[in-house]
């Protein structure tokens, strides 16, 4: 914490004032709760509120020291400063989310920093959350559970599908990978459309009016089965529709998209999100959560260039490649680069490939049935079931 120490003064409830109330734990695992901080008040501060839950409390100076602990220890949730010694709090969150051991450890950073940028960055590297210090005692310990619970809890599968560029078919996939996952698991799936001034859900699905709830996503963690229902559109296809722009919303912020997509999959099997193309904190936010990241792209040169430079940032904001499900939409075309050529340039296999019927899928856009709906027997529904099979393997792994 550069320039300023932090000591019981700053944080009165670590003196004892106040007496909280102690977590259950499973019997024989006392929760381990790794703290990476280099100044020593800080962390002498931190220990103590810990401790008052009897958690076990490991320390590291350094994030290369926390690597190293988090490897060894194995602990259940880890608390670092945004600014340590040898690298940020968000590189380190990067770190450990590339290693298997750690890849879902939850992550909770902290700073004197009050900017909305320290935020973001922390939040698209990886980080559960983010308090501003000294937080209030009983609030980190409030944050570290909710983490704990999350993580304890049956998660949904969360499928973000991007397009490498506009027009490459991205919210076609989205809504047809839905609609199949409903029929191939009947599991509870909801299709969020992400891509707030420019979706085209709504129309592709012919949901021209739902409920709109008020706007209820700033206190979306509050929310109940039940209440979900106001937000929630029910489609015939089984599945249900979260359309945020009909809450007045034109733009989410990434905070709200990671409240939304974390109480999203706790209520459903999968949760489907069709992004925009763009690169933005909002879609950073959605990919940090995202299990897999189906990547959209035709065959042409400007979609495959778009798909290598999602590449290179997926790689520096820690996103694994494992991670991303490249499909080639209008495959093959007349004059199309040949499917050999786009996975030597992508340095990866590519997954999927959908015929290009224009034909068909004109056809099932401008009626609003999904293709695997509308003809299921076809080329295009054959690929999206298989899609949707693949995703559903990885997800009851």
């Amino acid at each position: 914490m550069a320039g300023r120490t932090m000591n019981a003064e700053l944080w009165p409830e670590a003196r004892g004032g106040v007496r909280l109330v102690k977590s259950g734990r499973t019997p024989g695992h006392r929760t381990r709760i790794l703290v990476v901080d280099r100044d020593p008040s800080a962390v002498a501060v931190v220990r103590s509120v810990l401790r008052s839950q009897d958690w076990e409390v490991i320390t590291a100076k350094s994030g290369a020291e926390g690597l190293d602990k988090a490897r060894v220890e194995g602990p259940d949730a880890i608390v670092t400063e945004l600014d340590l010694a040898d690298m940020t709090g968000p590189d380190l969150c990067r770190a450990l989310r590339l290693r298997n051991e750690t890849a879902t450890t939850p992550i909770i950073v902290l700073s004197t920093a009050t900017g909305v940028s320290e935020r973001v960055a922390s939040l698209r590297a990886g980080a559960f959350d983010y308090l501003v210090k000294p937080p209030d005692a009983q609030e980190l310990v409030a944050r570290i559970k909710a983490a704990l619970d999350l993580r304890k809890e049956k998660s949904g599968f969360v499928v973000a599908v991007l397009g490498t560029k506009g027009g490459v078919g991205a919210s076609v996939v989205a809504v047809n990978v839905a609609a199949a996952l409903r029929q191939e698991t009947r599991s509870g799936v909801v299709l969020v459309d992400a891509a707030l001034r420019t979706g085209a859900v709504d129309v592709l699905l012919n949901m021209h009016t739902g409920p709109s709830g008020g706007r209820l996503l700033p206190r979306i963690e509050e929310l109940d089965e039940g209440d979900f229902e106001a937000i929630l559109t029910p489609h015939a296809t089984g599945i249900q529709v979260l359309l945020p722009q009909q809450q007045g919303y034109d733009v989410l912020t990434a905070d709200e998209m990671h409240r939304m997509l974390m109480s999203l999959r706790r209520l459903r099997d999968f949760v489907v999100v069709d992004m925009p193309p763009l690169h933005d904190d909002n879609v950073a936010a959605t990919l940090d959560l995202a299990d897999r990241v189906v990547l959209v792209l035709t065959p042409e040169i400007p979609a495959l260039r778009g798909a290598r430079l999602f590449l290179e940032r997926a790689a520096q904001m820690g996103l694994s490649r494992e991670r991303v499900v490249p499909v080639l939409n209008r495959f093959p075309q007349k004059g199309g680069l040949p499917r050999q050529a786009i996975e030597n340039a992508l340095g990866i296999s590519v997954q999927g490939a959908v015929p290009d019927d224009v034909k068909l899928v004109t056809y099932s856009v401008n009626r609003g049935v999904p293709v695997v709906e509308s003809h299921p027997h076809s080329a295009v529904a054959k690929q999206m079931d298989e899609l949707a099979r693949s995703l559903t393997r990885i997800a009851r792994q």
